[in-house]
């Protein structure tokens, strides 16, 4: 089986959503369509699996619509906790609104609710959340996209990798929106691509807010190397 794994699309940076559970942007669409395209391309046909927050699965939704697949809320690939009082005025989506708002979303799943925590998270226990389901995934046969956050993400790739192939560990960049890796899992681990953007334009590869080429003229100016 080939599991992908990608962040969610550009997010909207109005404040007319509810407080931590943004939209995704038109550009956000546009990229979430572009990869969808880019998966159907490749022949994919398994369940997406999605962070129930909204941008993750209007993500998710874009590509299931392109695709013509379901979508399956996953909380193991939510947002991370950095904050005591993050998540105080928070109130994620039910399942039922989930499904009532997003057409490719399974209605008719376990889903436990609320399914956020308002605990502080390393990227340890990040990775120590996201294993069993890509474990369960993997070991099901069936092809599959993880739909995260840029830590949610990198959790996933930290677990694949440090498994697997220890030596791509730090590779490449997780934080562009919509980026792709793929992994096989057969006899033997191929790891097919790691966080690549051949399906979106130059000026589609965002960081939310900031384009690629401010987010590396930042790092350039601030003395890092740039990584693409």
């Amino acid at each position: 089986m080939t599991l992908h794994l990608t962040r969610h699309g550009q997010v909207d940076q109005k404040t007319d959503h509810p407080v931590g559970d943004p939209y995704l942007s038109a550009l956000g669409r546009t990229q979430a369509k572009l990869l969808g395209e880019r998966l159907k391309s490749l022949g994919f046909n398994g369940k997406v699996f999605s962070s129930p927050y909204m941008r993750t699965v209007e993500t998710a939704n874009i590509v299931a619509e392109v695709t013509d697949v379901p979508v399956i809320p996953a909380p193991e690939m939510r947002e991370y906790v950095i904050r005591e009082d993050q998540m105080d005025t928070f109130k994620g989506l039910s399942l039922a609104e989930l499904a009532d708002r997003y057409q490719k979303v399974d209605g008719e799943i376990p889903f436990d609710y609320p399914w956020w925590t308002t605990e502080i998270e390393t990227q340890e226990i990040i990775e120590g959340r996201v294993q069993p389901l890509v474990d369960r995934v993997s070991e099901s046969g069936e092809d599959a996209l993880l739909v995260g956050h840029g830590a949610s993400v990198g959790g996933v790739h930290g677990y694949i990798l440090g498994k697997h192939a220890p030596d791509r560990l730090g590779s490449g960049e997780p934080g562009w929106n919509c980026v792709l890796s793929s992994f096989r899992f057969e006899e033997e681990f191929k790891l097919i691509r790691l966080l690549d953007t051949e399906h979106l334009p130059e000026d589609h590869v965002t960081s939310n807010a900031k384009t690629r080429a401010e987010v590396l003229k930042e790092r350039a100016e601030r003395g890092k190397e740039p990584r693409a």
